[in-house]
């Protein structure tokens, strides 16, 4: 064990905890305490379990029904033009899968910070959360369905597995972008919220937030979703998060997507950002006055061409 840090008031356990971790990005600590503590304290159960039955039965089975021929449905064609100017990285889709984890971590980050009894509301907060993003998307799937033009996996392995699991019908909004601006905006908040140190929650920010920008520009890189999808996930958190992610928090994020990247250039980087913005702005006038969120984003899909499956 490290040396107790004296330049931070902390004592006894809470100041162990920061000394281990001192000095650690999130992404070190691993996955391993969620998957024991979730399933097994009933705090934590019941919102896990609403969270696997909406992903099995409102993202999974709602595709697969659809592949399979069990329903009918009419899915929109959400490809734009400025999809063209990103190249199809399939080598970036580690990055891509890394999602999952993304999260998963921060919950393990989160009780190895604050210790067990202290995070398990955070992370029932966290599940119910996550289950009510994937809810409310859901609710736009199932009236109309997206799909975006993507290359054939070629032979890439994470690629294959991609295609094989993902029937690639449920575009917009984009969950990937949904839940990296969630796992953001709720784990700087609680970290906020529990006192860790002026250093920490400034280390601990940077990352969370460059992981999302990170994750939100490879599903464009790999082809899973279209710039149009990016615009509907933003605005679907700005009312999920409410006052935590604001309009101007989701324009901060706009203007950090492909600003430092070798795969396009600074013009295409801009333009790719000035259409997000674009749409981001369409979906706020449009949507002011409607009681519902998803109104705007569904009238936008109903205006785009279809495939009757």
């Amino acid at each position: 064990m490290s040396e107790i840090d004296t330049s931070v008031e902390m004592k006894g356990m809470d100041a162990v905890r920061y000394n281990k971790l001192r000095g650690k990005a999130i992404k070190e600590v691993g996955i391993f305490w969620p998957y024991v503590l979730i399933p097994i304290h009933l705090i934590t159960l019941k919102p896990l379990l609403f969270y696997l039955k909406t992903v099995i039965f409102e993202f999974f089975l709602l595709q697969f029904k659809v592949k399979w021929g069990w329903r009918k449905a009419t899915i929109a064609r959400v490809t734009d033009v400025i999809d063209g100017d990103i190249p199809f990285l399939p080598e970036k889709s580690d990055i891509y899968l890394d999602f999952i984890n993304f999260w998963i971590r921060s919950l393990n980050f989160t009780i190895l910070r604050l210790g067990r009894k202290k995070a398990l509301p955070h992370l029932a907060r966290f599940m119910a959360a996550i289950g009510t993003t994937y809810h409310e998307a859901a609710r736009i799937y199932k009236i109309r369905m997206s799909t975006t033009s993507r290359p054939s996996a070629g032979n890439n392995k994470n690629m294959k597995a991609i295609h094989r699991v993902d029937p690639h019908l449920l575009c917009v909004p984009s969950l990937h972008v949904g839940v990296v601006v969630l796992t953001y905006t709720f784990f700087t908040t609680v970290f906020r919220q529990e006192g860790l140190t002026q250093a920490e929650q400034e280390q601990y920010s940077k990352e969370l937030w460059d992981g999302a920008v990170e994750i939100t520009e490879t599903v464009l890189y790999v082809k899973q979703h279209s710039v149009n999808c990016i615009p509907a996930a933003l605005y679907m958190m700005t009312h999920l998060l409410k006052d935590q992610f604001t309009i101007q928090d989701a324009i901060n994020f706009i203007d950090c997507l492909f600003v430092d990247t070798s795969h396009i250039s600074a013009e295409q980087g801009k333009a790719i950002r000035n259409h997000i913005h674009y749409m981001f702005d369409r979906l706020l006038l449009e949507g002011c006055n409607e009681e519902d969120w998803i109104v705007p984003v569904l009238r936008w899909l109903m205006s785009q061409p279809v495939t009757e499956v």
